[in-house]
């Protein structure tokens, strides 16, 4: 692969559609050749954001959620991309880690943005224009680079 790569993926916001964008992505992201647990993980951060915005951002009223894949080198970038309410993940603060003998401790809920934020090495949010973007970075050393 030479030079930059972008795939542009829409769906409906719906849930049915968010599992059919995830699994596009793990299509995407196994033909560019990331690893199996990367491209699961990334998998899951996709339906973690994706149903996101299902939910909060157009608060399962309908629109669109699309995702933009990019590769570069070894850099990937994978943005999720709406239209609805806007809300910045940089504003909330990771959760205190559960005691393992302690299920009083263990979260009911909330682990989404966690999983998104375990699956990059960098994350980043802009809201401009009535669009939101949820951009996650990452260097994916198993790819091969011409």
């Amino acid at each position: 692969m030479r030079g930059r790569r972008t795939i542009h993926l829409s769906v409906e916001a719906d849930f049915p559609s968010v599992r059919i964008l995830a699994a596009a992505c793990h299509g995407v992201l196994a033909e560019w050749g990331v690893a199996f647990e990367r491209r699961s993980l990334l998998e899951l951060a996709v339906v973690e954001a994706a149903t996101n915005v299902v939910r909060h951002a157009y608060g399962g009223r309908g629109g669109r959620v699309e995702v933009e894949l990019s590769r570069e080198g070894k850099s990937i970038t994978l943005s999720v991309l709406d239209s609805g309410i806007s809300f910045d993940p940089s504003l909330v603060p990771a959760p205190c880690e559960p005691d393992p003998k302690d299920p009083s401790t263990w979260p009911e809920g909330g682990m989404g943005l966690p999983i998104i934020r375990a699956a990059c090495d960098e994350l980043g949010y802009v809201s401009e224009g009535g669009r939101n973007r949820l951009t996650l970075h990452l260097k994916a050393e198993e790819l091969e680079t011409p």
